[in-house]
């Protein structure tokens, strides 16, 4: 059975030593110069002035971690027009809750870009693919780019395939991931 291509972004489900995630995460500014917006499910990464951002693709760097919840004022944010809408407009400054433990384990899926992994690339390294998330839902669309599977230094490193009945390797299955390239791994300062 093929799987769904379903992206949501990168979510936290346990801690490298096997403990189960317990919703741990630490705020963060966005400031108002963002011009993209947040979703739950992003990579994120620090800017040079302490503010955060997502990872665009383009913006480089270390990742911090995995936004889990994002708010204007501590508040949750919701479009008044669409009440299941829960996202970080651009331009908009705000608070992120991110999941930032260097040994948190996400679940991401891959894209279908170049050749499928494989359970071969287990232990592999691979780059985040930023696609734009939907305001309509609220949900992220970053997933992982196997066309950068890797042994060399990448953002991510593949643990196993997501032991679930639905999920076979293929285009958009469900890895199970660390971030390798981390701001809290990193041997230079930010």
């Amino acid at each position: 059975m093929a799987n769904t291509d379903r992206p949501s972004g990168a979510k936290p489900i346990r801690y490298m030593g096997g403990a189960p995630y317990n919703g741990a995460a630490n705020p963060y500014s966005v400031d108002a110069s963002n011009a993209t917006a947040i979703f739950p499910g992003d990579y994120m990464i620090r800017e040079a002035d302490g503010n955060v951002a997502p990872y665009t693709g383009s913006s480089g760097g270390d990742l911090l971690g995995v936004c889990v919840a994002v708010g204007t004022n501590a508040q949750t944010y919701v479009d008044p027009d669409n009440l299941s809408r829960r996202y970080l407009p651009a331009s908009t400054a705000g608070t992120v809750l991110i999941a930032d433990d260097p040994d948190i384990v996400f679940e991401c899926q891959e894209d279908d870009g170049g050749t499928a992994l494989v359970a071969g690339d287990a232990g592999a390294n691979c780059d985040v693919l930023a696609g734009s998330g939907s305001t309509t839902t609220g949900t992220s669309a970053h997933e992982i780019d196997r066309s950068t599977v890797t042994t060399s230094t990448a953002q991510l490193r593949l643990l196993r395939l997501v032991p679930r009945e639905n999920n076979a390797h293929g285009d958009y299955a469900k890895w199970e991931v660390l971030i390798n390239e981390h701001v809290y791994k990193s041997t230079s300062g930010v």
